[in-house]
């Protein structure tokens, strides 16, 4: 996908802006010094920012500068809220000569910025979500992850964290496991639906290693399988001494009576900890069901609908008819688990006043038997038993618990294990790729520093992570921004070798921190890539070399002609 062109206009029709680009190479946006003023704060940078914001970027970034400490630049606010401008970015698709405009339209409302998206093929409406229409516009894919936004900074570096690192240009607490799809998927990795399992696993195993340690946070398995062969011995001698313990002949028909009476207490004890445990998982279950419907938020549903619309011809069903459908379902189960919770409840309070009864009896049958004589050491010793009787259920029902979620964690860890092999044999196809993209990244480090540089990757670590080294050995510290730029130029020469249906444009802002010898060696590769290098730059930095790149200049800023005139 190329840039072809970029037209901001007033909520008037009257045009701000309109500014052709390159077809391929070079295309600089130059600051001039007018001999007036400054080629400062002329808005160089508001070119690829506005090209940013086309593509799903924050609206602030055109009046806010993170260099001076998020200040506000209160005459471009201004601007923006009296002018409430039209952004219309025009791309074009190198392999089927399809014409793309994306526009932003911007309101200002009840004190605060509304923008309305559309995108147009040629001049039909696409219908859909915005940012999954653009991900399939400008990466072919419908996958969730990585999200659209964390694939556009790798082409269009405006921030300090993008310009500076070679690989890791998001915010410094995006995770390798994030980078991981990011760089398989730029790097043309197939098995994309395996990576999207590999991770649903990956989050499933999580959720289970969580609620194990949760459930084992005092004991785990293996203590409680001891501990219940302590508490079993214990209930041995327990009940040995209990069965030597010498009544008169008179007690004996009571004391089988106070046998049963405790046989009955510690079924009803079991059949009261079991009901408990599901009533309570129950309860966990239908809240996560009433937190599943949806509401105004459905872009979990809507990146699902938008992917088997994109891979099936006529799909019956319509986004509203697959809410209503899911949300009946939800609601179908939630009413299903609220009967049985009710229904558990009422099995509770039958279960309690049951063994309020065999308890009551067996308080009047002790009774009974102590006004008869002096049974204060067999009483002692049936508490003690049952003690240690409601003590055992507990336990064994725990472990139960635990051992049934041991077991889905191993079930979950051995599909991943399959998984991961799964993806091994895909990365020997990913590997020829990624040599494909080394031959143009060396060669180009070569020319500007004289190291050949690479990218590669540990695949024994999880997840996997990448990096750039030069052939002597040392790691790239991703601080040399002309390595940033081989790398990026290196980027357009593979997806064109490879016919990938990604970005055939990048952008960088503050090349002037770039050395002007090597500087002029970006321009000279840059020129000849089948793809657009966008570089605002000052002209101070390029004097020397100016009338050797004229001819790619597509806009000229000044004190007396600033972006947005303001």
């Amino acid at each position: 996908m190329y840039i072809k062109k970029l037209i901001i206009t007033n909520y008037l029709n009257d045009v701000i802006r309109d500014i052709n680009f390159n077809d391929k190479g070079l295309n600089l946006i130059v600051g001039m010094n007018t001999g007036n003023g400054t080629s400062n704060n002329i808005g160089k940078t508001t070119l690829i920012r506005c090209i940013d914001f086309c593509l799903e970027g924050k609206f602030e970034q055109l009046y806010i500068d993170k260099e001076f400490k998020e200040q506000k630049n209160e005459e471009i606010y201004t601007f923006l809220k009296r002018e409430q401008p039209i952004f219309k970015s025009i791309f074009t698709d190198p392999y089927t000569n399809n014409n793309y405009t994306i526009v932003r339209t911007v309101t200002f409302e009840d004190e605060k910025f509304v923008f309305n998206n559309k995108i147009l093929l040629d001049d039909t409406e696409v219908e859909g979500d915005f940012q999954v229409e653009l991900k399939k516009i400008f990466f072919n894919t419908l996958s969730l992850k990585p999200s659209f936004r964390q694939l556009v900074p790798k082409f269009i570096r405006k921030d300090e964290q993008q310009i500076s690192n070679v690989l890791k240009y998001l915010h410094s607490t995006t995770s390798y496991s994030e980078y991981e799809k990011i760089h398989l998927f730029l790097f043309g990795f197939k098995a994309k639906q395996v990576l999207q399992k590999k991770s649903e696993l990956e989050r499933s195993l999580k959720s289970k290693k969580k609620a194990k340690t949760i459930l084992g946070s005092r004991f785990n398995a293996t203590d409680l399988r001891q501990i219940l062969e302590i508490t079993k011995k214990d209930l041995g001698k327990y009940y040995t001494k209990r069965d030597l313990f010498k009544l008169d002949d008179q007690y004996e028909l009571e004391e089988k009576q106070l046998k049963n009476i405790q046989l009955n207490l510690i079924d009803s004890e079991k059949a009261i900890s079991n009901i408990k445990l599901k009533h309570s998982m129950t309860l966990n279950k239908l809240k996560e069901l009433e937190e599943g419907i949806f509401g105004n938020d459905t872009q979990a549903l809507k990146l699902l609908y938008d992917e088997v619309s994109f891979y099936t011809e006529n799909l019956h069903k319509t986004f509203d008819d697959v809410v209503k459908f899911h949300n009946k379902m939800i609601s179908n189960e939630v009413e299903y688990m609220k009967k049985k919770v009710f229904e558990y409840e009422k099995e509770l309070e039958s279960l309690s006043s049951t063994r309020n009864g065999y308890s009551e009896e067996y308080s009047k049958l002790m009774m009974s038997l102590s006004k008869k004589g002096s049974l204060a050491e067999y009483t002692k010793l049936n508490e003690q038993i049952e003690k240690l009787v409601e003590k055992k259920g507990q336990d064994e029902k725990l472990l139960e618990e635990l051992e049934k979620i041991e077991k889905e964690v191993k079930d979950l860890e051995d599909k991943l294990l399959v998984i991961k092999k799964e993806v091994d044999l895909n990365l020997l196809d990913f590997d020829k790729k990624l040599s494909i993209f080394n031959e143009s990244f060396s060669n180009y480090s070569k020319i500007l520093y004289d190291k050949e540089y690479f990218v590669s990757y540990n695949k024994e670590e999880d997840p996997i992570k990448f990096y750039t080294k030069n052939v002597g050995g040392n790691e790239g510290s991703g601080k040399k921004q002309a390595i940033v730029s081989a790398f990026d130029l290196a980027y357009i020469d593979f997806i064109d070798r490879l016919k990938l249906n990604v970005p055939h444009f990048i952008a960088h802002d503050k090349v002037e921190l770039i050395d002007i010898a090597k500087l002029e060696k970006l321009f000279e590769i840059s020129n000849q890539i089948n793809g657009q290098f966008i570089i605002p730059i000052i002209y101070d930095k390029i004097e020397g070399i100016y009338d050797k790149f004229k001819g790619n200049i597509i806009l000229k800023l000044s004190e007396e002609n600033k972006f947005f005139g303001v």
